[in-house]
């Protein structure tokens, strides 16, 4: 009987011992994780916290700890870029005002103060002059509609779109300046109509932006096409061309506001690097995405997809 009564007190005083030991270790752990939560609080977001616990607690709260600064860490990523891309926007926003008022300015001089000009000269600066201020009245009119599309003052009314028509419109009016293009064109639409849940002036406005892309930098090429077919719930369209297309290091970047293929700042066929963003966010309001695939004078292709039903 007193074998069996020590023996009991020495498995009590053990229990004893393991539950202040599992105490200092949990002590411990929560030590460690509180030192790290000040080291990233500092800022020190490449941290992360490593405890080998057989506590499924203190496991779980490391596992949540984690989760959260991977988040902010995500967050500062997104904060760095969204500021480099304000200080991009602002240089190409300068660039691309800056440049057409200096040659409008320089058209006024010769106007002004050019002796030697004759009447005919005049009217031809004047021509110039106009055209230079519709691309100036052009840019500043899509920095407008952007930022109205991105506030959500400008309400986008989605309706059942017979989407197959509306491609047939918008292809028939680019026709005629295809062709003079010397380029052929492929159009891939069912004879059967298809209808999804869009807007049709935020359609015309994307398909003229991609088709008008087409012409300014996939004049190389031989061939625009525009196809539209119907996959599960959702509507399809694809605008591709087989120009020079994007390389694989730009194809990432060119839905973002005022991004500008390099190659193509200074040539007669430059954009304003808002086109892409403005197709982009009129998908997106109508519930759709956009990608891009491209294999250089291949086939470049932006594919969006759109809903069927509502």
């Amino acid at each position: 009987m007193i074998k069996l009564l020590l023996f009991i007190i020495v498995m009590l005083l053990v229990i004893i011992v393991l539950l202040v030991l599992k105490n200092l270790k949990i002590k411990k752990d929560l030590r460690y994780i509180s030192l790290i939560c000040e080291n990233i609080s500092s800022n020190n977001t490449n941290l992360r916290i490593k405890v080998n616990s057989s506590n499924k607690d203190v496991k779980k709260l490391c596992q949540s700890i984690n989760s959260l600064i991977n988040e902010f860490h995500k967050l500062q990523i997104s904060d760095y870029e969204s500021r480099e891309s304000v200080k991009k926007m602002l240089s190409n926003v300068s660039h691309d005002l800056r440049t057409p008022l200096t040659v409008m300015l320089g058209y006024i001089d010769q106007i002004n103060y050019n002796k030697n000009i004759s009447e005919g000269g005049k009217n031809d600066y004047l021509i110039k002059l106009g055209n230079k201020t519709n691309e100036v009245i052009e840019l500043i009119n899509k920095f407008f509609s952007l930022a109205k599309l991105e506030s959500g003052d400008n309400e986008i009314v989605l309706e059942n779109l017979n989407i197959s028509e509306t491609l047939r419109e918008i292809v028939f009016n680019f026709y005629s300046l295809i062709t003079e293009r010397n380029l052929s064109m492929e159009i891939s639409i069912p004879d059967e109509d298809i209808y999804c849940y869009a807007n049709k002036e935020a359609i015309e406005r994307i398909l003229n932006n991609l088709i008008s892309n087409s012409l300014k930098y996939g004049y190389e090429g031989t061939t625009i096409g525009v196809s539209l077919y119907e996959e599960n719930n959702l509507v399809w369209i694809e605008e591709w061309d087989n120009g020079k297309g994007i390389n694989l290091l730009e194809k990432d970047k060119v839905f973002q506001r005022l991004y500008t293929i390099e190659d193509s700042r200074n040539k007669d066929y430059s954009g304003s690097g808002l086109g892409l963003t403005i197709v982009k966010t009129l998908v997106k309001k109508m519930g759709g995405d956009i990608f891009l695939e491209s294999y250089p004078y291949k086939k470049t292709t932006f594919k969006l997809y759109l809903n069927k039903n509502s």
